[in-house]
């Protein structure tokens, strides 16, 4: 609703300027789109929030923040914040003895407003958990409606949030107070601190105190990262593999930017195209074992993979410190963009140790299994029906056991013919059959030479392929199609399957002694209509997926749509799981997504509705007449008015509704 014909009072900074009544007041007469010539008693800081939740659906009458995140997920950030909670921790310590007194509660959140560190005096976190106050729960304003955290992320300045000045009538008993935590590299927002109490205890110099808190935090991360640094040039200055004389970058493990040792800006520009004279900017190394970050980033030519090194802690060779990327010519960089194919665009890399956690695979698959099985140098098999998870277990498995920079290589053996099959596995040398490529092609083995091989459908390998590829794991070298000379290969074979291999092997459609080769480890993933439980992380993870792959704003489900998604069978599992998650992420106006996002087929036929009304009007007396359930609504309502004389506190309770709500019901009827 447009409201700009509204008089708002000045935009005071204290609270407290204005009664909590005239607040109230002034709260009734906003939700009522009521018009006077005096100004509304409430901060135009507050009013634009009101504002801004009215124009996102909030409902005025929500008395709970929403839990937004599953263990799993909450594991998940709190694993990718913890930079941030590191150097949270003195202040999170000071506040657990000062707090005691004041009879409150200091919480941290990531970026994104997800409560993550909750701390304070014991009764006070009794009476927040009524309100859904908890680690997970989310605060921005799209879910809670005006409250200091969520109106500090959206007006990027420390606020506080007084009692009834709260959108929602679940928070209005409290009071809060928030400041945001940014990154002292480049000032974007890492998270929020909020203090919180009821209205009581409210005192307007918690404001002063939450910005030196975050100050404070602040300072420690700018410490911390000068002293990662200081470490990386150390690591320079001990590896003679890094110390080389060329042009370099310097980045830590988020992809900051440390130092160089060029000014060449055309030359940084063919590397990195929106660079810009500015020297602090950050780049996406996530896909060659950097941290993964949802802040704002550049991107570079990803033809120059081969120019990006890693930079290990000499002291703990398996843990990461940064990235040296190296600068070559010009002509160089033209030469190596030209190379870049479509055959090694193919072979996905990824390093994000936590991929196994992330995938929230819950009871279906123990999490241990995966990592122990990982670890081990044993081929795994997968088992599970179409589209319920395996290749995301394969993917997680590389993360765990492959290197930054190695290799996986997926393959699904039932979409070729036997001879493409042939060529696609081994690779062939130039000459070796009618229309073989010029100097020949390297097969899948060979390039997942020192990675993960992942063979989808190994059930459908033609005999006549099996006992070569049985060889091959025997002895850990292949023969190109047409080559006399082994080339020795070292890979971790994964394989997945959808059929009862035991059953196959039993009919001769699979040979018992590759079956036994490959099954030294079997997972199995059940469908996901047996993980009911699992269906709330899997969204998380799939909506942050869908968010990163494709920079799109994050979306979230609305509690009435994950109860629908809970309730389908899903016979195409996760992966129509995740096709749905798509159509409504691209098909929806809002940032939460609800029932009527739904592709057409998953929402109920409306004519079973017409039909069920048929029926019931030929149950009823012929002298008995329907109305709609608009008019039997319309009626109640004013009914209860009219007994309660006008009052609307009473009216409402009569009814069973908040007070709010039979105002926006009394505006929608025009009573």
């Amino acid at each position: 609703m447009a409201r700009s014909h509204q008089k708002y009072a000045a935009n005071y900074t204290n609270p407290a300027v204005f009664s909590q009544k005239e607040i109230d007041q002034a709260w009734d007469r906003f939700l009522c789109g009521v018009e006077k010539s005096e100004p509304i008693k409430v901060r135009s800081s507050i009013i634009n929030s009101w504002e801004r939740c009215q124009s996102n659906g909030v409902n005025p009458s929500t008395k709970l923040a929403p839990i937004v995140a599953s263990q799993e997920a909450l594991d998940l950030t709190r694993i990718q914040n913890r930079d941030l909670l590191l150097c949270s921790q003195s202040t999170i310590d000071l506040a657990k003895v000062l707090l005691n007194d004041l009879e409150t509660v200091l919480f941290i959140t990531d970026r994104n407003a997800l409560n993550i560190e909750i701390v304070g005096d014991p009764r006070t976190l009794d009476s927040a958990r009524d309100i859904s106050l908890l680690p997970g729960s989310g605060w921005q304003e799209i879910f809670s409606g005006s409250n200091a955290v969520g109106t500090a992320i959206e007006s990027n300045l420390p606020t506080q949030v007084h009692g009834q000045e709260h959108f929602c009538e679940g928070f209005k008993p409290w009071s809060c107070t928030a400041a945001c935590i940014y990154d002292p590299y480049d000032k974007q927002r890492i998270g929020v601190i909020d203090i919180s109490g009821l209205s009581a205890n409210f005192d307007r110099f918690h404001l002063p105190l939450v910005v030196s808190w975050a100050n404070t935090i602040q300072a420690e991360l700018e410490a911390l990262n000068t002293l990662r640094w200081a470490k990386i040039e150390e690591a320079i200055l001990a590896d003679t593999k890094l110390n080389s004389a060329d042009d370099f970058l310097l980045f830590d493990k988020q992809g900051r930017f440390i130092s160089s040792n060029t000014n060449d800006e055309e030359l940084l520009r063919s590397f990195i195209p929106q660079y810009k004279n500015n020297k602090r900017f950050r780049l996406n190394l996530e896909r060659y074992g950097g941290e993964e970050r949802e802040l704002e980033s550049l991107s570079f030519n990803s033809s120059m993979d081969s120019w990006i090194q890693p930079i290990a802690d000499p002291k703990r060779k398996s843990e990461l410190l940064g990235f040296k990327v190296h600068l070559p010519g010009s002509d160089t960089i033209a030469k190596a963009s030209h190379k870049y194919t479509h055959t090694e665009k193919n072979v996905s890399r990824s390093s994000d140790s936590s991929d196994v956690s992330a995938l929230n695979l819950g009871s279906s698959l123990d999490n241990d299994k995966v990592k122990l099985a990982a670890k081990s140098p044993l081929p795994i098999l997968l088992l599970g029906d179409t589209g319920s998870g395996k290749e995301y277990v394969a993917k997680a498995v590389h993360a765990e056991y492959a290197r930054p920079d190695a290799p996986f290589v997926a393959l699904n053996c039932g979409a070729f013919s036997k001879d493409l099959l042939n060529g696609e596995l081994f690779g062939y040398i130039e000459g070796a059959f009618t229309g073989a490529k010029k100097g020949g092609m390297a097969g899948k083995i060979e390039a997942a030479n020192g990675g993960i091989l992942f063979l989808d459908e190994i059930g459908e390998m033609p005999l006549e392929i099996q006992p070569v590829f049985l060889r091959v794991l025997q002895e850990m070298e292949i023969y190109r199609v047409g080559e006399t000379k082994p080339r020795p290969v070292k890979f971790k074979l994964i394989a997945a399957t959808n059929i009862d291999l035991k059953q196959a092997v039993a009919e001769g459609r699979f040979r018992k002694d590759l079956y036994y080769r490959i099954a030294n480890i079997v997972l199995k993933l059940n469908p996901l209509s047996e993980r009911k439980e699992e269906i709330p992380g899997l969204i998380e993870s799939i909506l942050y997926r869908i968010s990163f792959e494709y920079k799109t704003d994050r979306k979230f489900v609305s509690d009435e749509l994950l109860e629908k998604l809970q309730s389908l069978p899903w016979p195409g599992n996760i992966r129509e799981l995740s096709n749905v998650l798509e159509y409504m992420v691209f098909m929806s106006t809002g940032n939460v997504l609800m029932t009527t996002d739904l592709p057409p087929e998953y929402i109920e036929d409306e004519n079973i509705i017409h039909t069920d009304l048929k029926i019931i009007k030929q149950l009823l007396p012929e002298n008995e007449k329907l109305i709609s359930l608009e008019d039997a609504e319309k009626t109640n309502i004013a009914i209860a008015i009219k007994t309660n004389n006008g009052n609307m506190t009473k009216a409402a309770k009569l009814l069973g509704i908040a007070k709010s709500t039979l105002y926006q019901k009394v505006k929608k009827y025009s009573l």
